[in-house]
């Protein structure tokens, strides 16, 4: 157990790779894979070790057809560069960058794959050279990002149990990896490196100002994640700070920044109990998102401004407001709005809809059908209903005043309302 401070201090290397043929050689094809992606070689009857990778050296470097953008990164050498080649090395172009490489053959050739110089650099989770102790991240360690710019991007795929992160004001660097790899902009590909800082459960405590990416995966394990602050997004479509990963007891707080819980298409993550608050600003401090895959039990928001994809037992939107979007096919057992705007854009059943205040419940956004399982209940007369189009059941809507001597209610022409 110890605390360790990010540095990047590690100096770059270059990640070499060198492919060896021997053996049957004939009417065999060749191919190696990056990011399930190939390029191949077709041997002939006459074809020999010199030929064959001469063939795919030609392949790999080739400029009147080039291949995926993931081969471009690393330049192919024939070796020796006198005489028939026996062997190629493959360079990445990028020191530090590391690359995950394959080969295989269709036939009894002896075709093999060995990473000769392994990539590691400054952005090396796991280079023991960026800790301000020397020593890599351990079981139940205390990992500190509070100075510096130095992205912490690559071998992020741990099984670290008991960890506790803190990014602190002064750490003004990334952690993790884009979804789409851009460091060519003229050939972006999808990434295949891990993206994120990946542990086996822990305690995250987010409070930088300056930092714009911040990927954390849990697993299925315990995960407590707390974001006091956030910088603004690199990629505008794309939360600061995406979680994925979490167990039954498993929760997110939020005060202030940009979250995006389970945010992709595919992405699961269990935080049964999400709440936010806000700093100074309640209805901008906060900006979440709870993707389709998030298991949510009880969303408690207080400010900003929330996006909810996904299914939710109870969600209360408190005094201070803020906007809460229901999106997709969301689905709430329980709705209580005290303040604020409930969007309702899902076609997900709402069971119960609860409002007090000045809250106001704007269905116009969306105009395809709505359902509401029980009369809406209505506690206040500043209350305020939007059903212009009228899509809630059908264009029936059913209120419950519960004494309130007045509602506005906007339902359109030749409305139908029920008053239980």
């Amino acid at each position: 157990m110890a605390i360790k401070r990010w540095i990047g201090n590690a100096p770059a290397t270059v990640d070499v790779w060198t492919i060896t043929l021997s053996g049957t050689i004939a009417s065999q094809t060749y191919t190696a894979t990056i990011n399930s992606k190939d390029i191949t070689y077709v041997a002939g009857i006459d074809e020999t070790v010199d030929s064959v990778l001469r063939g795919l050296v030609a392949a790999w470097n080739s400029l009147t057809s080039p291949p995926p953008a993931e081969f471009q990164e690393l330049t192919a050498t024939g070796l020796p560069g006198a005489g028939p080649l026996t062997s190629i090395r493959l360079t990445q172009d990028l020191a530090g960058r590391p690359t995950v490489l394959s080969v295989g053959t269709t036939g009894d050739a002896t075709f093999a794959i060995v990473n000769t110089v392994t990539a590691t650099g400054p952005n090396d989770f796991a280079n023991p050279l960026n800790w301000s102790d020397g020593a890599t991240p351990e079981d139940l360690d205390t990992l500190v990002f509070d100075s510096g710019s130095i992205p912490c991007k690559y071998n992020l795929g741990t099984t670290l149990e008991g960890v506790t992160v803190a990014v602190d004001p002064g750490y003004a660097g990334q952690i993790g990896l884009p979804m789409t790899n851009r460091d060519n902009s003229g050939a972006p590909y999808h990434e295949y490196r891990t993206t994120s800082l990946t542990l086996a459960g822990g305690t995250v405590e987010v409070n930088s100002g300056q930092v714009g990416r911040c990927n954390l995966a849990f697993g299925s394990h315990p995960a407590t994640v707390r974001v006091r602050n956030t910088g603004q997004r690199i990629d505008p479509e794309t939360p600061v700070v995406l979680i994925t990963g979490g167990d039954a007891t498993s929760e997110l707080s939020m005060n202030r920044g940009d979250v995006g819980l389970a945010f992709f298409q595919g992405e699961t993550a269990t935080m049964p109990l999400v709440r936010t608050a806000y700093t100074s600003q309640p209805l901008s401090d906060v900006n979440l998102v709870i993707g389709t895959g998030a298991d949510v039990t009880t969303l408690t928001k207080n400010g900003g401004n929330v996006v909810c994809r996904a299914a939710v037992s109870t969600v209360r939107q408190e005094l201070m407001g803020g906007v809460i979007t229901l999106s997709d096919a969301a689905t709430v057992t329980t709705l209580n709005a005290f303040a604020g705007t409930v969007v309702l854009s899902t076609t997900g059943t709402i069971g119960t809809i609860n409002l007090y205040g000045n809250s106001v419940l704007d269905v116009d956004q969306d105009p395809r059908p709505r359902t509401v399982t029980n009369p809406i209940n209505v506690f206040s007369r500043d209350v305020t209903i939007r059903d212009n189009q009228k899509v809630i059941n059908s264009g029936t809507l059913s209120l419950n005043t519960h004494g309130a001597v007045s509602v506005h209610v906007e339902h359109g022409a030749n409305t139908t309302m029920l008053f239980t």
